[in-house]
């Protein structure tokens, strides 16, 4: 195999976090990640296995958290559910829009339409351990950082 951007032909493995911006989050670490640098250009190749169970477990840690959703976690949850901005707005009862505005931090999405929006996640994807009744919602400026470690081949939210 050879490095994407210089064409060099050996890499160092390593363990280490990996800061996992390709999901379309900021604020997602993998704990003790496989990666390749390339020794050259320093090129870094992450070796995710599992990742629909990646996405899958950082749903379930989105939907689970205590403060309303972002933009990018609105963002995230809809693509996790193979929705379309427009399957998106019919499936919310709502207009696309008012999905734009959600997706773009124009307007906080309301409380009833978040817990909506979770409940489609916990039903779409079969996740069972939501608890509604346990949320309470405080209002954030800041990301909430998330941090997932592969645990027996199952990735599961890090300590």
């Amino acid at each position: 195999m050879k490095c994407q951007r210089c064409e060099h032909g050996e890499f160092i493995e390593t363990q280490e976090n990996y800061h996992y911006r390709e999901c379309g989050l900021d604020n997602v670490t993998l704990v003790d990640l496989r990666v390749r640098k390339c020794p050259e250009c320093g090129n870094i190749m992450p070796l995710i296995p599992n990742i629909e169970g990646l996405h899958d477990a950082l749903a379930r840690v989105i939907i689970n958290k205590n403060c309303a959703l972002t933009p990018t976690e609105i963002v995230f949850l809809r693509k996790s559910l193979g929705w379309s901005g427009t399957d998106f707005a019919r499936n919310m009862h709502c207009d696309k829009p008012q999905v734009s505005k959600w997706e773009h931090g124009a307007v906080t999405m309301s409380k009833p339409y978040d817990l909506l929006l979770r409940e489609m996640v916990v039903s779409g994807k079969k996740i069972t351990n939501y608890h509604r009744a346990d949320i309470t919602f405080k209002r954030s400026t800041q990301p909430h950082p998330f941090r997932l470690q592969l645990r027996k081949r199952h990735w599961r939210e890090a300590a």
